[in-house]
């Protein structure tokens, strides 16, 4: 595994992170926010993950591949539920593709470890 590896997951994850709490907070103060809980809830759950995982990979943990696996998860989940939303909230678009992306780098990062 590389180093530029790491470091782009590590971004991935930040820009993820950034982009699931915009998106949580525009879906509860939205008029559909009732309808948007679960997709909120994916959000906050992702963002941890998400911020999780790079203090992980920055420290160099030996636990960071369960971790990122973990956020990949989390990630392709959110990135799920976003999709659903994604016709009517420019938001909810724009953070499915962002999960989508930082999954595929940390499972290539847990994958290589």
């Amino acid at each position: 595994m590389t180093t530029a590896t790491i470091e782009t997951s590590i971004q991935d994850c930040l820009d993820c992170l950034r982009e699931c709490e915009t998106c949580a907070d525009a879906c509860l103060s939205g008029e559909m926010s009732a309808m948007m809980a679960e997709c909120v809830r994916l959000c906050y759950d992702c963002a941890d993950l998400c911020a999780l995982c790079a203090r992980f990979l920055i420290r160099k943990s030996s636990l960071h591949p369960e971790v990122c696996n973990a956020c990949a998860k989390a990630c392709e989940l959110c990135a799920a539920e976003c999709e659903k939303h994604a016709s009517h909230a420019a938001h909810c678009q724009r953070c499915a593709e962002i999960c989508r992306r930082c999954a595929k780098s940390c499972r290539s990062v847990a994958q290589a470890a």
